[in-house]
């Protein structure tokens, strides 16, 4: 009796896993956007644009990735999923227009192709401070002149010829200002 019911929660939780897996690689057909949803919204919540590189698929997360590769000549382009789609058991896959330009499947608007999902690489930002640009600080005080540049040193040198800052400092000053509201008077004469 005990080897029936472990074959039969081994049967319940077998669609589970096989669900649970993530796709790998999928082939398929390609189709593309017609231009009539170009402003459209997606289902992620922003209008569909044809020049960018997006497309629509049923099973991948919004926001995924996927590599898509033109099995008729070799092209490849990547997307990200911004939409639901297509709706149609003859297609797996729907590219914007751009991408589909990329791939070469505007004349015919369909080719075989391969999907696979990827993560992109990110190559954060990283500050070297040289010693030829010297940064631009402002300080504050409280005294009446809070808005002061300070440069250092090194610095006034390389920034001499860059006023902008400058001026945008004293107009900030000015702004900062009090200024005395206008009478009454002032302003019946105005009219």
């Amino acid at each position: 009796m005990s080897d029936y019911r472990a074959y039969f929660f081994a049967l319940l939780l077998l669609p589970v896993t096989v669900v649970a897996q993530p796709l790998t690689s999928q082939r398929g057909s390609a189709s593309y956007y017609a231009d009539s949803f170009h402003g459209r919204l997606m289902s992620n919540g922003k209008p569909y644009h044809r020049d960018s590189m997006t497309c629509a698929h049923l099973r991948y997360p919004l926001g995924t990735w996927l590599h898509v590769r033109n099995l008729s000549n070799n092209k490849e382009v990547n997307v990200k999923v911004t939409d639901r789609g297509p709706y149609s058991r003859k297609f797996v896959i729907d590219l914007s227009r751009a991408a589909a330009h990329e791939l070469d499947i505007i004349y015919r608007g369909h080719c075989p192709v391969v999907i696979t999902p990827f993560v992109p690489a990110r190559i954060p930002f990283l500050y070297e401070p040289s010693p030829e640009k010297s940064e631009f600080n402002l300080g504050f005080s409280d005294d009446e002149d809070a808005l002061q540049p300070f440069w250092p040193d090194s610095a006034s040198t390389t920034l001499h010829a860059d006023t902008t800052l400058l001026r945008r400092a004293k107009q900030a000053q000015q702004m900062l200002k009090p200024q005395a509201p206008a009478s009454r008077k002032s302003r019946r004469q105005r009219k």
